[in-house]
């Protein structure tokens, strides 16, 4: 048992000395295995709780209104490959939930049509619970901007992927000068456009000029 507790602990030092987030499904197990960390004796040296607090702060936010789904990030972040996600507020809650699964698949293809892994890039979103509640967007992209400008700094990513608008990301853009960002239509615009589709291959094209150019150095 001490065996794999020490492994366990190893790798949330690595994670968090390269600045990546350590994910947990609620804020039970992140409890739990914090305390079970706690015994290691690598613990007084690991910063455990600097980098599993993030979730746990999205899941008790409750600017936008109470008892909301929340998302978590994911993925580990470990190619550089940062993707944020601005879901189109003009499609329908009813359109989102249908078109959801094939937004995703159709994500995972682009991504992998540049060889990038889901896993191992790190996807978030703008806003962190349920866009379909009665508040402003603009509200909801102030409450959210300090989680992503945390999972930003944990991420540390050379490269930024937005799916959907990112002109609210405009102060988080100004302020990573060395930061390479590229926006694409989210998948769910493109599902319903077919004609953005060749937009979109034109981007990720770019994107996988840069991402060679980075393995190269």
């Amino acid at each position: 048992m001490n065996e794999i507790r020490n492994a366990i602990a190893r790798y949330i030092e690595y994670a968090a000395a390269s600045g990546r987030i350590v994910r947990f499904k609620n804020l039970k197990e992140r409890e739990a295995l914090v305390a079970w960390l706690a015994k290691s004796q690598f613990s007084k040296s690991m910063p455990v709780t600097a980098h599993v607090d993030l979730p746990g702060k999205i899941a008790e936010c409750n600017l936008c209104g109470k008892g909301l789904s929340k998302k978590s990030g994911y993925g580990t972040g470990s190619n550089g490959v940062m993707v944020i996600l601005n879901a189109p507020r003009l499609i329908s809650p009813e359109e989102k939930r249908m078109l959801k699964t094939k937004a995703i698949d159709l994500m995972k293809k682009m991504l992998s049509a540049i060889e990038l892994e889901a896993e191992q890039c790190y996807i978030t979103n703008i806003i962190k619970c349920d866009p379909d509640v009665d508040v402003r967007p603009s509200a909801m992209y102030k409450n959210c901007a300090a989680f992503l400008r945390e999972e930003f700094n944990l991420i540390k990513p050379h490269t930024v992927i937005v799916f959907g608008q990112i002109i609210p990301l405009k102060n988080l853009i100004d302020s990573e000068k060395n930061v390479k960002w590229f926006n694409i239509e989210h998948p769910v615009t493109i599902l319903k456009n077919p004609e953005l589709k060749k937009g979109a291959w034109n981007t990720l094209k770019e994107i996988k000029n840069r991402l060679e150019n980075i393995r190269k150095k």
